[in-house]
């Protein structure tokens, strides 16, 4: 091995599995420079110090997987320690969860039943006055978060809970119907306060956030590698210093390459990106197994190296989409700049 790739490999060897592994097969002062040709000119000098920085080292993952209903209230208690916020008081009426809870067990377009237990209690404890998500699809999940964040405003309120944002005018699971078809049906209560955003991708959310505002963010979108890097770095600059972004399907390529082995197909096929991002962060974060939270730092621009280092992974598009993912990614990374 190349003795820059040890020593890169080193920075982020701890605990994030196959992404440091990558990360330090093309580490290379050749490669790291290679990477920036598709960087504007101007930003080139700062981005070659940065390519070249020491990254944090990487942490373990605190674990809090709530695979059952009945795990729900051991979670939120793990949750709001590790958070350091109050425990929410479970009201003896869980109406809004219980349905959604049924609707996932009798739907094949839903989100897991542990990420959705992980996803509601994350949002209860940190009890945001909105979320950003990006990636609707059907609106499940944007039902789910709705849920959670409503659970800690007055009833008659009526302001929004919930922003989704995707790509796509139609869902990707069912091509007749627009994203976010299933939020009336779901949260009928909260639908109104749930803005649909089709035909729009993370860029957008410098629309309706100023910067640092948001608590949280929420990233299930394209998974194909880096393209879960960029949404993280194109929404950051409008997360508040310490805030948080959950990602989705932090499992995914593994769970992919079980199933292949096994025989079994897999219909939407599996990338690494979420997976890759989850291993690699050098800040905190929580699993909660094919769902995961991290933490961003207090300072935007303490994720440029970090966000260089994952572009050394090599991409999972096709060459066109790559190129033009990796001049987006710049253009990202040089706004943290």
């Amino acid at each position: 091995m190349h003795p820059e790739h040890t020593a890169a490999g080193n920075e982020l060897k701890r605990g994030c599995g196959r992404a440091a592994e990558l990360i330090a097969q093309h580490s290379s002062w050749r490669e790291r420079l290679g990477i920036l040709r598709r960087a504007p000119h101007s930003a080139v000098p700062r981005l070659v110090l940065a390519s070249f920085a020491s990254l944090p080292p990487a942490v373990e993952a605190v674990r809090c997987e709530i695979a059952t209903p009945d795990r729900y209230e051991d979670g939120l208690t793990e949750l709001a320690a590790y958070l350091s916020r109050p425990t929410p008081v479970i009201p003896a009426e869980r109406r809004g969860l219980e349905d959604l809870l049924a609707y996932q067990r009798n739907s094949s377009g839903t989100i897991g039943m542990g990420d959705l237990l992980f996803l509601h209690a994350f949002v209860n404890v940190l009890a945001p006055d909105r979320v950003v998500e990006i990636g609707t699809l059907s609106g499940f999940s944007a039902a789910v978060i709705a849920d959670a964040v409503a659970q800690h405003q007055r009833p008659e309120s009526e302001s929004v809970v919930v922003d989704t944002i995707d790509l796509s005018q139609r869902c990707l699971t069912d091509q007749k119907k627009p994203v976010g078809f299933e939020i009336p049906q779901l949260v009928t209560h909260l639908s109104s306060r749930i803005r649909v955003h089709a035909g729009q991708d993370a860029r957008y959310v410098e629309q309706i956030a100023r910067a640092g505002e948001l608590q949280l963010v929420f990233i299930d979108a394209d998974h194909q590698h880096p393209r879960p890097t960029l949404d993280l770095i194109r929404v950051s600059r409008f997360v508040r210093p310490g805030g948080w972004v959950v990602v989705h399907d932090i499992d995914l390529g593994s769970l992919g390459e079980r199933m292949r082995a096994a025989g079994t197909p897999f219909d939407y096929g599996a990338p690494f990106g979420a997976q890759w991002l989850f291993e690699a962060w050098p800040f905190e974060k929580i699993s909660g197994g094919n769902i995961g939270a991290l933490r961003l730092p207090s300072h935007v621009r303490d994720l440029v190296p970090f966000a260089l280092a994952m572009l050394r992974i090599p991409s999972e598009l096709e060459p066109i989409p790559t190129r033009r993912t990796l001049e987006a990614f710049f253009a990202a990374v040089v706004d943290l700049m």
